[in-house]
């Protein structure tokens, strides 16, 4: 059987971060609230640019975090 943990470091380390984020974002257990705040944030903000755009939401940056998170977690 195949975690999605498994899953998600898979996706890390080929560089597939929407998907690492899509799945990693609804973990719950290690991961602080903050953490998991900016894995959906930066998830939200791949898939939803233009509405985070429009309440102000520094897209770059909210992603960078957001894929700095999972790599710290779940890279290789």
């Amino acid at each position: 059987m195949i975690k999605k943990s498994d899953i998600v470091r898979d996706a890390v380390r080929e560089g597939d971060f929407k998907k690492a984020l899509r799945i990693a974002k609804g973990f719950r257990i290690n991961i602080t609230v903050e953490e998991r705040d900016k894995m959906s944030r930066a998830y939200e903000c791949i898939v939803h640019p233009e509405f985070y755009r429009q309440i102000g939401t520094d897209i770059p940056k909210a992603i960078a975090e957001g894929k700095e998170v999972v790599s710290r977690l779940y890279g290789a």
